[in-house]
């Protein structure tokens, strides 16, 4: 017990909205990490379902805001009393020495922020598929460098965070790449742990095209913000994913012909959130 004293403390901050699916899971592995001091805040937006009832179950720290995924994580920040932050999403799931890493990563390696690689699970045939996809794309986006459109990191020296004016309430989709922007600029020093998140895909279509129509909603914020013309590299990261979904799938026709649905339907539905986003900048 005195050793873990001498530890710094992790705020774990979790937003949730109707995440009772796969929140009992996410929870179970923060609860079975090898790092003892830590504290769970839960940021809900006012769910309907059973998610706030499995979070009191676990015993963690739950406000509830009516708010974005950004805003609840800001929140998160200003209501917890640990040195390092790690933003987490209520359908992943931590490998169990994932924080004993990170803090190991920052105060020994005198980094202040850790990128912690990601895998997508799939259950059933359309969540697979787009998990299938998101793997590929983070093959892509790590071995040919396409800009620096990189995965951004999720655990943070606390203070860091506060000092760059915490995340964009504003933006629905790359909110985290944006603070990771600015961190970069203040030359923060980054490194990657080998501990993994998993990372579980909606299991219906409908979930993963509202999330896709929410980004291309944001996307124009976000390009105003950070002044990257996000779709020419979207566009060219997509097609070199799906020559990659070829390449390792070829004996899984099911497969790819899945990703090429849901990557028409996903560009479909973010298209028409960028065009509903123009057409209120103009009625405005």
């Amino acid at each position: 017990m005195e050793r873990s004293l001498k530890k710094p403390k992790v705020s774990i901050i979790i937003p949730t909205y109707n995440s009772q699916n796969t929140f009992s899971e996410c929870l179970e592995s923060v609860f079975n990490q090898s790092y003892p001091l830590y504290e769970v805040i839960v940021v809900d937006n006012f769910s309907n379902d059973d998610t706030v009832k499995i979070a009191e179950g676990f015993k963690t720290r739950v406000l509830q805001r009516r708010c974005s995924p950004a805003a609840a994580r800001n929140i998160g920040i200003v209501n917890s009393a640990g040195k390092y932050t790690l933003f987490l999403d209520s359908d992943q799931v931590l490998s169990a020495s994932v924080i004993a890493e990170c803090v190991e990563k920052c105060e020994n390696g005198r980094s202040g922020m850790v990128h912690i690689p990601e895998v997508f699970i799939g259950r059933g045939f359309w969540s697979s598929c787009s998990a299938v996809w998101k793997n590929c794309y983070a093959v892509v986006e790590n071995s040919v460098a396409v800009g620096d459109f990189v995965s951004e990191p999720r655990f943070f020296v606390k203070e860091h965070i506060s000092h760059t004016g915490m995340l964009d309430a504003h933006l629905r989709w790359g909110e985290d790449y944006e603070l990771y922007s600015r961190l970069r600029k203040m030359g923060i020093k980054e490194v990657t742990c080998k501990s993994k998140i998993y990372h579980y895909e909606p299991a219906s279509i409908k979930s993963l095209l509202v999330k896709n129509f929410r980004y291309g909603e944001s996307m124009p914020t976000f390009t105003q913000k950070t002044r990257k013309q996000v779709m020419p590299l979207l566009f060219q990261n997509a097609m070199l994913t799906f020559r990659k979904v070829l390449r390792d799938f070829k004996k899984s026709p099911a497969i790819i012909a899945g990703c090429a649905v849901l990557l028409y339907l996903k560009t479909c539905s973010m298209m028409m959130g960028l065009i509903i986003s123009f057409i209120g900048r103009l009625l405005k």
